[in-house]
């Protein structure tokens, strides 16, 4: 199968659409993907960034996921209930929902996930995200327990989520990262080590296989995972690749079969000779930098810290990230 059909098969699958019959494929089916910089942890609670997020959506599963058009949709919640004032949430857990070590995923793990995201111990940097949840800016700031986050079991399959206001968008924050499951008996035995390979215990489509600072991340399917059977792409590798001219020589040399972006400059260039593998697709996303005012050139410094302030173009706009 060459690179332009296996993309094209990539985006039916993750589209809903019937999938290819078996006599149609290769026996294996093995995708190569840029993807910027190298991630720095895959402890989905202490990840960020773009290139850890890429990765963790194929280790692990929230409560929902995300089709290719934003909906939101069942993940390894099959189904929920909002009360009518939008501040409790029940979560039906799949029952054949497992880790990849067998085990069954239950509404404990998902209690166990969101405690440790925002226990300050943990000092996730994504933990505010939580925020609409009762109890969590003071479990954050160290004011209250973990155990008094408005989260509960109320069986091995249903999941209470209490929020302190209605937050409308609150079903579409459950897929971020800081909201999923870990599994507890893993980072009890291994600490800090758990999202290791060999030590990782997931529960989303793929596996972690092998982690090559700075060369590559592969990824093996899960036969663990409840959707299994529609799962086509046997093992994924991601590579960082933080210079795009070089990510596009990659793809054109046939060494990757995506890119996670492409030079600008050459856009009309693609545009032209690599149409029918030019996709465009809506970004959205926040970045900044953080410049520390008690050090020099910033400290003490009022006309450079003025000069940066006025240098920037405060008009909201909207972009497009460009992936190949």
């Amino acid at each position: 199968m060459n690179r332009l059909m296996l993309l094209m098969l990539a985006a039916l699958l993750y589209s809903g659409a019937a999938v290819p019959r078996p006599e149609n494929l290769a026996k294996e089916q093995v995708l190569h993907r840029g993807n910027g910089a190298e991630v720095q942890t895959l402890d989905p609670h202490k990840a960020e960034g773009v290139p850890s997020s890429n990765i963790l959506r194929d280790l692990y599963e929230g409560l929902t996921i995300e089709a290719p058009d934003g909906t939101v949709i069942p993940g390894t919640a099959e189904s929920w209930e909002i009360s009518d004032e939008g501040k409790t949430y029940v979560f039906h857990i799949r029952k054949n929902a497992k880790w990849s070590n067998g085990d069954p995923v239950t509404a404990h793990d998902f209690v166990y996930g969101l405690r440790r995201s925002v226990d300050p111990a943990t000092a996730s940097k994504y933990s505010q995200i939580l925020a609409p949840i009762l109890n969590a800016e003071d479990v954050i700031a160290g004011k209250q327990p973990v155990e008094n986050l408005g989260v509960k079991a109320l069986d091995d399959y249903t999941l209470e989520i209490r929020l302190k206001a209605s937050t409308p968008y609150f079903l579409g924050l459950l897929n971020h990262s800081s909201t999923y499951p870990v599994h507890r008996a893993s980072v009890e035995a291994y600490g800090g080590q758990f999202s290791r390979p060999g030590k990782m215990v997931s529960n989303g489509a793929y596996v972690l296989k092998e982690w090559v600072v700075q060369s590559h991340i592969k990824l093996e399917r899960n036969p663990n995972y409840w959707d299994n059977d529609d799962t086509i792409i046997d093992t994924v590798y991601y590579y960082p690749i933080e210079d795009q001219s070089t990510e596009l020589k990659r793809y054109r040399a046939g060494e990757i079969d995506r890119t996670e972006e492409v030079p600008s400059q050459q856009i009309k260039w693609i545009r032209k000779n690599l149409a029918d593998e030019l996709q465009i697709s809506p970004y959205l996303g926040s970045y900044y930098f953080g410049f520390n005012l008690t050090r020099p050139p910033f400290k003490d410094n009022l006309k450079l810290r003025r000069a940066l302030s006025m240098a920037i173009n405060r008009e909201i706009r909207l972009f497009s990230r460009i992936c190949g």
